[in-house]
């Protein structure tokens, strides 16, 4: 067990003792800031009271933990600026500590009170998101959150540690404690696991991974760029310039990208359904990457001005063309009226005069987006319009994605079938499992991406895009267009799944959400889970578990069959499955979320109004130069720095009144049909 101390009786000697880790090879960093990492994994975390008086947060204990064997403890800045210089003093030129901090944006935005960080010192990905942070020349602090993805109780727990994250509900959140507050021992333990858990959870990763500090990633997807930028050197580097886009390409790819497919039935929002299954694709997206065509050539560009409906339909059926176009559709409507799941999504289209769904078109007088030609066939098949116009229109040769590329996914795959359901071997089928879904978050990364500046505050540069695209192409190793591409062939295939459903009698859609759907009635997958099954063996896409059972990419699989089901639109959703009650709604806490709805009646309380009091999660509001600098509580002084206040929030199930006035329309569709059937 870690010794725990404070900031006079830690032995600083210790320091002296630790050497340097080596650096691997081909690994060398850059001389003129050659940094030495002291060999030790160490971790920091603060606790912070929420004064709801100020509406300000303010830290009551801090937490170091030196390895496994020593946690430091404090109450105050002063303390911890102390600790730090005192470790300072032990510290070669050069010589740094990486502290890891489960969350670093929370702790950065504290820290950032008690110390002046220059802008070359922090790096974030986003406003307010930082990744590491640079302090007093020598000591590193780096996000595990952003590395692990994973909060801190799974991370303890999926690394199977001694010091697990302990239980928040019990340790109290809303209790008002302060710099001199005596803490139980319960409450003392919760901080003391905080750092002690992390330590000893990242010794396992890096062990999992085979790296040191030095080669350890900085982000989730840094394994994965890792393995895969080493395998595309062996593809011919001049194919792969030629594939990157130019500006006005470049523009038509990020306009017509689309995440998942994500939508609730409008003739069902409501509504609750009883005995509905749900499927779900085995590994959507890296089931695209291996099983289907991508654009493998230069673009051409063709003159809008000569084309039509009929020559783009000969370019993508018979020549087999992968195509990006923008479009402009008028006097746009479904051709089926009791389709549920509109394909056009509001968000990405210029429209006018529009009839919405929930965030889809149903009619609209003027349309203009961008659509690959996968999303054509799909536009084309469930909207009709009077005219068509391309404003502009690129093709590409299809072809399957590079061998080295596919491997890497196969290798990822082959390697989580063979470790599935095999005890002890847990740890490795997560990595396996989690690589083999990273890849397509590396494929999405835009090549034009403004850098986070750290002025006092943080501001995002204004750097030419055209030339953040131009240097980008220069080492780029994966072209974006096959980002583009493997959620285009989700959603296609999506679509089949939900063609399957609607039309087999007596069964129909009621939800999907990007690579699963949910319905009622029977439904037969065979013959379409056989024609992937196919495709998979075809092209590597299989592989069989220590059980002897084969695993395909891209069939649908049985995710569950719900008791009773109900959605009031995307994400918004609840179910009963073998008798106990679950919600997905985004923003709410699924377990105590599914406590208040059961309290208040179950299913039948599901509905507009309803409010979760106790689920909602909580609201963050940043004082970066609080007006107020010193509270009095309890008679004594506390000071106040830059800090993030956080209270509860409620949320209230809503939708809108457009919405509303669909479904009520809907709802009078559907009964019709029940009278005239």
């Amino acid at each position: 067990m870690s010794e725990v101390v404070d900031v006079n009786s830690f032995d600083y000697s210790l320091v002296d003792a630790l050497p340097c880790q080596k650096r691997r090879k081909g690994n060398p960093g850059r001389r003129r800031n050659y940094k030495h990492y002291k060999d030790i994994i160490c971790a920091f975390d603060i606790e912070a009271t929420n004064d709801k008086r100020s509406e300000q947060a303010f830290m009551y204990i801090w937490q170091f933990q030196f390895g496994e064997n020593y946690t430091i403890i404090g109450r105050t800045w002063d303390e911890f600026l102390f600790f730090l210089q005192r470790l300072e003093m032990h510290l070669k030129k050069n010589e740094f500590i990486i502290i890891f901090v489960h969350n670093l944006s929370y702790e950065f935005q504290f820290l950032r009170g008690i110390y002046p960080f220059e802008n070359e010192e922090v790096f974030a990905i986003q406003p307010r998101k930082v990744l590491k942070c640079e302090m007093m020349n020598h000591f590193e602090y780096r996000c595990s959150y952003l590395l692990t993805n994973m909060s801190l109780a799974a991370f303890t727990s999926r690394m199977g540690v001694e010091a697990l994250k302990l239980s928040g509900e019990e340790f109290d959140y809303s209790k008002a404690r302060y710099p001199w507050t005596e803490l139980t021992d319960y409450e003392l333990q919760y901080s003391i696991n905080d750092v002690l858990g992390l330590v000893q959870a990242l010794k396992e990763y890096m062990k999992l991974y085979g790296d040191n500090l030095y080669s350890l990633a900085l982000t989730n997807t840094g394994f994965v760029r890792r393995d895969t930028k080493g395998a595309m050197r062996h593809f011919n580097r001049q194919d792969l310039r030629d594939l990157q886009p130019d500006w006005e390409i470049f523009e038509l790819l990020r306009d017509g990208f689309r995440g998942g497919n994500t939508h609730g039935n409008r003739y069902y929002a409501g509504i609750i359904v009883y005995d509905a299954g749900s499927m779900d694709f085995a590994s959507a997206y890296p089931a695209a990457q291996m099983n289907r065509l991508f654009p493998m050539s230069p673009w051409i560009r063709e003159d809008p001005q000569t084309l039509t409906m009929d020559r783009v339909i000969t370019k993508i059926y018979r020549h087999c063309r992968a195509c990006i176009m923008r479009v402009r559709l008028r006097n746009v409507k479904l051709k089926n009226k009791l389709w549920g799941f509109p394909y056009l999504a509001v968000a990405k289209c210029r429209s006018f005069d529009v009839e919405n769904d929930n965030g889809r078109i149903l009619r609209a007088e003027f349309v203009e987006t961008v659509l690959t030609d996968l999303d054509l066939k799909v536009v084309l098949k469930e909207y009709e319009f009077d005219s068509i116009e391309f404003l502009s229109f690129y093709h590409s040769r299809y072809g399957k994605l590079p061998k080295p590329l596919r491997e890497t996914v196969k290798s990822y795959f082959d390697a989580k079938t063979s470790l599935k359901g095999v005890e002890g071997q847990e740890l490795y089928y997560m990595k396996a499992k989690n690589q083999l879904n990273s890849i397509y978050g590396m494929t999405v990364q835009s090549p034009v991406k403004q850098s986070i500046d750290f002025l006092n505050d943080f501001v995002i540069r204004t750097d030419d895009e055209k030339e953040l695209l131009e240097a980008a192409n220069k080492k780029a190793f994966l072209s974006y267009a096959w980002g583009v591409w493997t959620t285009a062939w989700a959603r296609y295939e999506l679509e089949q799944a939900l063609d399957l459903v609607f039309n087999t009698p007596g069964a129909d859609p009621v939800y999907c959400d990007t690579d699963s759907v949910k319905y009622i009635g029977d439904v037969d997958f065979t013959a379409f889970n056989k024609e992937r099954q196919e495709l998979a063996l075809k092209n590597g896409g299989a592989a069989m578990d220590p059980k002897g059972n084969w695993h395909y990419l891209g069939v649908m699989e049985e995710d569950g069959e719900y008791d009773e089901f109900i959605t009031l639109g995307a994400k918004k959703y609840a179910f009963v499955e073998n008798g106990k009650l679950g919600i997905t709604i985004a923003g709410v806490n699924k377990k105590k979320g599914a406590e208040e709805l059961a309290a208040a009646g179950g299913l039948k309380a599901f509905k507009e109004g309803f409010v979760f009091r106790k689920a909602g999660g909580t609201e963050s509001k940043y004082n970066d130069d609080p007006e107020v600098k010193e509270i009095i509580r309890e008679g004594k002084p506390i000071r106040i720095t830059s800090n993030v206040y956080i209270s509860e929030s409620e949320y209230t199930l809503g939708i809108t009144g457009e919405y509303r006035r669909i479904i009520e329309r809907a709802n009078i569709w559907r009964d019709m049909l029940e009278i005239f059937s």
